[in-house]
């Protein structure tokens, strides 16, 4: 079954989206036929920094729950990220504990 036919058949499932993103990923082929690559991190200690990330591919930081961790992280991907071909997203429940002046 491919796990897009049916939104019902996704919710009914209980497809966590991390499970969702993943397959999205994998099914999903770009013009050099290669998978898209995900990668999940618990903890802003987790991320990678900018600097690592490779600049000839594209790449997508979604910050999730982040808010009550240092955004120190969040901060260099926000500064520094475009040097490395990476577009942020911040899901934020609260925009005004954010620092405002790099997010």
């Amino acid at each position: 079954m491919n796990i897009f036919e049916n939104q019902n058949e996704i919710q009914q499932q209980q497809i966590s989206p991390n499970e969702l993103i993943h397959e999205l990923a994998k099914n999903r082929k770009t013009r050099s036929k290669e998978p898209d690559e995900c990668n999940f991190y618990e903890s802003a200690d987790d991320l990678p920094d900018p600097k690592e990330l490779s600049p000839e591919q594209k790449n997508l930081m979604i910050f999730d729950d982040f808010l009550l961790q240092k955004q120190n992280k969040c901060e260099a991907y926000y500064v520094h990220g475009r040097h490395s071909n990476c577009d942020c997203l911040y899901l934020s429940q609260n925009y005004f504990k954010l620092p405002c002046q790099t997010i």
